[in-house]
């Protein structure tokens, strides 16, 4: 857990699965990020706009009733918000070399909540952001 005094980095989770949203949410939050949330693209769009302190987003690909993947909206988001880091996570989805914007981080699900964490770090220090 990250230490009262310290800054919260924020950032945001794409995660269309109420239980992986919860589950995902908490371990972020434990491991001492500020933690904004979306179930769709749209909203995941919206907050981005809306909140310049986001860091980092995290997003699921399989987004269930949505016409983009993870993907897209990883690339989107790249394109729009180069400074914005991006960890995409799937279960059912190996990416394609062509299918991750640059400087992006896969992880594969399931993954252990001190994983998603560890990953969300390791994105962040590669462009020299830290807790």
């Amino acid at each position: 857990m990250a230490d009262a005094f310290t800054p919260r980095l924020a950032m945001l989770l794409v995660e269309d699965d109420p239980l992986q949203l919860i589950d995902a949410s908490a371990a972020l939050r434990e491991a001492g990020f500020e933690v904004a949330e979306a179930s769709t693209i749209d909203a995941a769009q919206a907050h981005l706009a809306a909140r310049p302190e986001l860091v980092a987003m995290v997003a699921d690909v399989d987004l269930a009733g949505e016409p983009l993947s993870g993907f897209t909206l990883a690339k989107a988001v790249a394109a729009r918000w180069p400074e914005i880091a991006i960890l995409i996570v799937s279960g059912v989805e190996w990416p394609g070399e062509e299918q991750m914007p640059m400087g992006a981080r896969f992880l594969r699900k399931p993954y252990a909540p001190k994983g998603l964490a560890e990953a969300l770090r390791a994105v962040l220090a590669a462009r020299g952001i830290g807790l």
